[in-house]
């Protein structure tokens, strides 16, 4: 706090002297040094003092008004920036009851792995109806895949929503509004529904899956999109060179957007993403 305080009285330089003259003690202490004025030139001509006497008497109280008028635009300096070191401190407190969340750098996961399901439609028997379809194990892909953090750095925020909102240039067959999928978010093989929200505590930070390639097909890569009609939540897409995806995170009636470059090549077998990238 003390530290916080002496960074705001040496931001307060340049108003010092706007702060003594609309000081009180910098009014009176005027209208005191002119009396003294008056009064010490009367007494001197009434009394003949000589000359040399004069300039002693002026040369001794010239440092001290100095001193006092100093102390006093010092006094009301220090008062000013106090006050206003309050008013900031009061301001972050507002901002911190809100949620402050953040849009971190990828990071890369060279070992991932992608699980699939199907459906499975039962057998067909004559002395029934067939059963529902039922959801089992589809096989598993090696991924190299990207995750971004997003961090809260303010007040608990109990819906959080993560989405690409735009591509550039854009990417055949995906929607410009492209809700994330929360890492480790998966399916059991029964009735599941993917997570649309998520609450984030203050200082909490969750990772959210974006995109991957596959380590099999490299021509192929993958795009989480829980709005997607796959049931894994995961869009096969042709990236093929690079892109800007602009992702937004929203909390509550708050949101922070950053831009990320996503570069994509199946001769290299290669998957690349960086940012935030700096504003345009």
């Amino acid at each position: 706090m003390r530290k916080l305080a002496m960074t705001g009285k040496r931001r307060f330089w340049f108003p010092f002297w706007d702060a003594a003259r609309r000081s009180l003690w910098a009014k009176l202490g005027g209208i005191g040094l002119a009396v003294y004025s008056l009064v010490g030139g009367t007494v001197f001509w009434v009394v003949g003092l000589p000359l040399w006497a004069v300039f002693v008497v002026i040369g001794t109280a010239i440092p001290l008004v100095l001193v006092g008028v100093y102390h006093v635009a010092a006094l009301a300096w220090t008062a000013e920036a106090d006050r206003l070191t309050r008013v900031e401190e009061v301001l972050r407190e507002l901002r911190e009851q809100k949620p402050r969340v953040e849009l971190g750098k990828p990071q890369l996961q060279p070992n991932g792995i992608l699980r699939r399901t199907q459906l499975s439609t039962p057998a067909q028997t004559s002395t029934g109806p067939v059963g529902p379809q039922d959801r089992v194990e589809g096989g598993s892909r090696g991924i190299r895949n990207y995750q971004i953090p997003v961090t809260n750095h303010g007040a608990h925020a109990p819906e959080v929503r993560v989405k690409i909102v735009e591509m550039s240039p854009d990417v055949e067959g995906v929607s410009p509004d492209v809700p994330l999928h929360i890492a480790h978010d998966d399916p059991p093989l029964r009735d599941y529904r993917f997570k649309s929200s998520f609450s984030l505590a203050k200082g909490e930070r969750k990772l959210l899956d974006v995109v991957a390639i596959d380590k099999q097909k490299p021509n192929t890569w993958y795009l989480w999109n829980i709005d997607y009609e796959d049931a894994d939540a995961v869009q096969e897409v042709k990236l093929g060179g690079t892109h800007t995806f602009t992702i937004r995170a929203y909390a509550g009636d708050v949101y922070v957007e950053e831009r990320y470059e996503v570069y994509g090549d199946s001769l290299e077998a290669r998957l690349d993403m960086e940012g935030p990238l700096p504003s345009p």
